[in-house]
C-alpha cells in the first residue's frame, strides 16, 4: 500500500505554520525562558527564528552554560578557560552592532573578570555601553569553591586586581552597573573602598562572598554619594566592617562570619535600614554577642530576620535593651532552632517587639547533620528571662507561624504565651518540615510529630481553645 505523502506534506506544513504564524513577543517570551546558547541554536531552526535571540531585550549569559562537559568542575583552570572562550564568542556575537536588532534594557553576566578573555568582554560591553545600546548591567565574577578549599589566596589576589583593572579600563561599564556579585578576591582595603564609594556608584545591589582585605582587617565603608539598596557579606574574613555611610541601604544580610564574633558594626548614617537578616553556624572559637549592640541607634528597621542553621544560639540574652530598635519591627523570622531548645524563649524577642505584626520561627531536628556538627561548638543556649505575670497583652501581633510544628506540650505552651501577650492574633498557621535525608522535622517520640488527619489536628485546636481565650484561626499545612 502506498504511503500518502501528500497527506504528510500538509500536516508538516501545518505544524510548521503554526509556529511561524506566532506573533515575535510571544516567541521571544519563549526563548527569554531558556539559556543563551539555546537561543542561538534555536535562530537557526529556520528563517522566522534567525533574527529573534537578537532582539531580546534581556540577556543572561552565564560561564557554567559553556562547560563542555556535563559535569565538569567550574573551579578547574582548564575547564574555566574554555567555557569562557565560548562566552566570549557568545557575546562577541549577541552584542554585534551589525546583528543587534533591539536595545538591552538587562544585561546579565557571570563570569571571572581576572580570565584572560575578560579585556575582549570589557571591550564589548563598554561599546554597547557608550552607543546607547545598553541599559542595565548585572555582573557575576568569581565561582563558589568548598569551604575547605583554602589554597587559593594568590588567586584571590589576582582576582580581586582583575577587577580594578577590568572597571578602570572600561569606565562606561560602570555608568550603567546596577548589581554586583564577588566570589574568592581580596582586595587592598582602599582599592574595594573606592570601588563602592566612587567607581560602581550606581550599584544598587552587592554581595561580597569569601571577600577580604587582609585577614582579620577592619573595613570602614563610608560613601555619602552610593546608591546601594542591598548589601551582602557571606563568609567573609574581615574583623569588622562598619558602615560609617551608606544613605540609600534598605537591606542588610551578614552570614556565616569566620571570625570571633560579628564582624558588623552600624553607624548613624544608614537612615534607610529597614530589613536586616543574619544567619550563621557557631563555631567553637566564636563568641556569643548581643543584638541591642548592633542596632543601637537604629530605630527604621521593619524585618528581621534570625538564622541559626541548627547549631547554637549566638545571641546572648536581652529584652529591654531592644525596645529602640524593635520600636517599629513589624515582621520577625527565627529559622532553625535546634529542637531541644524549645520556643519560649523566643517571647523575650516578641515582648520587646510591641508593633511586631508577624512572628515566625522554625524548628530544627534534623539526624543527617553528625559530620557538619563536629565544626560546630556544642549545642547551647543561654537562659532567657520570659515574664510569667506581668507582660503586655496589647501586642498589635496578627500572624504566628510555626514550622516544623510537632504538637508537643512545650509548642502548645509556646502558642498559648503568644495568644496571651496578642489578644488580637488573627491567624496560627502549623507547618510540617520534612528532611530528604533524615524524615525530620517531627522528633523521635512517635507522640510528638506533625498532625497529618483531622481527627490530630482537631484535638490539637480543642487543646488550644479549652486553654487560652484566643479567636485565631489555626491553619494546618503540611
Amino acid at each position: 500500500m502506498a504511503l500518502d505523502t501528500g497527506h504528510t506534506h500538509i500536516l508538516q506544513q501545518t505544524e510548521e505554520d503554526m509556529i511561524s504564524n506566532l506573533f515575535d513577543d510571544i516567541l521571544l517570551f519563549i526563548l527569554g525562558k531558556v539559556n543563551i546558547m539555546t537561543a542561538m541554536r534555536a535562530s537557526v531552526l529556520s528563517t522566522r527564528w534567525r533574527h529573534l535571540p537578537w532582539s531580546l531585550s534581556e540577556l543572561n549569559i552565564d560561564m557554567k552554560d559553556f562547560l563542555h562537559e556535563p559535569c565538569a568542575d567550574p573551579t578547574v583552570a582548564d575547564h574555566i578557560d574554555r567555557a569562557m572562550a565560548s562566552l566570549t564568542g557568545a557575546l562577541r556575537n549577541m552584542l554585534s552592532p551589525s546583528c543587534r536588532k533591539a536595545t538591552i534594557t538587562r544585561l546579565r553576566i557571570s563570569f571571572i573578570i581576572s580570565n584572560s578573555y575578560s579585556s575582549e568582554i570589557g571591550y564589548l560591553v563598554n561599546e554597547v555601553v557608550e552607543n546607547g545600546m545598553l541599559k542595565v548591567l548585572e555582573l557575576t565574577s568569581g565561582v563558589e569553591r568548598l569551604p575547605g578549599d583554602d589554597d587559593i589566596d594568590e588567586e584571590m589576589v589576582k582576582h580581586a586586581n582583575g577587577v580594578n583593572s577590568f572597571f578602570g579600563n572600561y569606565p562606561n561599564i560602570s555608568h550603567c552597573l546596577t548589581r554586583l556579585l564577588l566570589f574568592h578576591a581580596t582586595f587592598v582595603e582602599s582599592d574595594l573602598h573606592n570601588l563602592i564609594a566612587n567607581v560602581c556608584t550606581e550599584l544598587r545591589y552587592l554581595c561580597l562572598v569569601r571577600c577580604e582585605t587582609g585577614i582579620q582587617s577592619i573595613f570602614k565603608i563610608d560613601a555619602p554619594k552610593s546608591k546601594l539598596n542591598v548589601l551582602e557579606f557571606s563568609q567573609c574574613c574581615f574583623a569588622q566592617v562598619e558602615l560609617l555611610c551608606l544613605p540609600k541601604l534598605e537591606e542588610l544580610v551578614c552570614g556565616n562570619w569566620l571570625c570571633k564574633s560579628l564582624p558588623l558594626t552600624l553607624g548613624r548614617h544608614v537612615p534607610c535600614l529597614k530589613e536586616v537578616e543574619i544567619y550563621s553556624v557557631m563555631h567553637s572559637h566564636q563568641e556569643q554577642f548581643k543584638l541591642s549592640e548592633l542596632l543601637c541607634g537604629i530605630t527604621c528597621i521593619k524585618s528581621l530576620s534570625l538564622d541559626f542553621l541548627g547549631q547554637k544560639i549566638w545571641l546572648l540574652p536581652e529584652k529591654h535593651q531592644l525596645l529602640s530598635a524593635f520600636s517599629k519591627l513589624k515582621e520577625l523570622y527565627i529559622y532553625d532552632i535546634f529542637v531541644g531548645f524549645g520556643l519560649l524563649w523566643t517571647i523575650a524577642l516578641l515582648e520587646a517587639a510591641a508593633s511586631l505584626e508577624i512572628l515566625g520561627v522554625e524548628v530544627y531536628d534534623h539526624r543527617c547533620d553528625l559530620e557538619n556538627q563536629k565544626f560546630c561548638a556544642e549545642r547551647s543556649h543561654a537562659p532567657w528571662e520570659v515574664s510569667v505575670l506581668a507582660y503586655p497583652k496589647n501586642l498589635a501581633l496578627k500572624e504566628l507561624k510555626i514550622i516544623g510544628f510537632n504538637g508537643s506540650e512545650e509548642h502548645i505552651v509556646f502558642i498559648g504565651a503568644v495568644m496571651d501577650r496578642a489578644t488580637n492574633l488573627l491567624s496560627v498557621a502549623l507547618e510540617d518540615k520534612c528532611c530528604k535525608n533524615c524524615d525530620a522535622i517531627s522528633t523521635t517520640s512517635v507522640k510528638c510529630r506533625f498532625p497529618k488527619n483531622e481527627d490530630e489536628q482537631e484535638a490539637i485546636v480543642n487543646n488550644l481553645r479549652n486553654r487560652f481565650s484566643s479567636s485565631a484561626k489555626i491553619i494546618f499545612s503540611d
